[in-house]
């Protein structure tokens, strides 16, 4: 991980434009909805992901392990959502802080092994079951050392997510393209428009008790139903 860490780099912060699709996982119809967003990393460990429309007001803020998501003007969640835990490899730039991510995931980071994955020899930290190619865990290219796949497991429900395409901003490394499965299922898939080195943002867009002292709560309801009705109604 220490090495990993040392190739994608730890900068001061990061702002990303991207395209994310959320196609209809539930049957095999070819539809799929489309949202705008912007994301800002100021690091160590923080992230602020926002829909980018003059309609609604919706984004999410991760900040040392703590979560709140805004919707439609009120506090929607506190817990993050599986298919958004592809964010894990992207906030935590720290080896150390990446392992204890992958420890609240769920994933047995005192398992490693090797696997191969589309062709190539991978680093697999979270388990070594020779049948299972898709347990629980992190996949990290041998030769690269860049992650190309992730695994998480919840409440019987599963994500995969796979990195492609990451490249470079002076040292830092970032992946234009991303894959996310649900349940096995095609689920979204984002494309990376541009991303840049930045080190202006305001502590406080990160300040996770704060936002949500400015909002109502909204009724809790099913996290991915909620998430998957916000995009199709934009």
């Amino acid at each position: 991980m220490y090495l990993v860490m040392q190739k994608i780099k730890q900068p001061v912060g990061i702002e990303a434009f991207q395209t994310k699709k959320f196609f209809n996982y539930e049957n095999s119809e070819d539809i799929y909805v489309e949202s705008e967003e912007k994301l800002i990393y100021l690091f160590p460990n923080k992230l602020r992901s926002q829909i980018i429309s003059e309609t609604t007001t919706n984004f999410y803020v991760e900040s040392d392990f703590e979560y709140i998501k805004i919707s439609d003007g009120a506090v929607s969640s506190r817990d993050k959502p599986l298919v958004e835990q592809y964010t894990d490899i992207l906030i935590y730039r720290d080896h150390e802080t990446l392992l204890t991510q992958l420890d609240l995931s769920g994933i047995d980071t005192s398992k490693v092994s090797f696997q191969r994955y589309d062709d190539k020899i991978c680093y697999v930290i979270g388990g070594s079951q020779e049948k299972d190619k898709n347990f629980p865990g992190l996949w990290i290219e041998k030769e690269t050392f860049l992650p190309v796949k992730y695994v998480v497991e919840k409440n019987s429900q599963r994500v995969e997510i796979l990195y492609n395409n990451w490249q470079k901003v002076s040292r830092t490394m970032y992946p234009m393209q991303i894959y996310i499965f649900f349940n096995d299922k095609f689920f979204a898939m984002i494309d990376v428009k541009t991303f840049d080195l930045r080190s202006n943002f305001s502590p406080a867009l990160f300040n996770i008790d704060h936002i949500e002292s400015l909002y109502p709560q909204k009724k809790p309801v099913n996290e991915l139903e909620n998430h998957v009705k916000e995009q199709q109604n934009r």
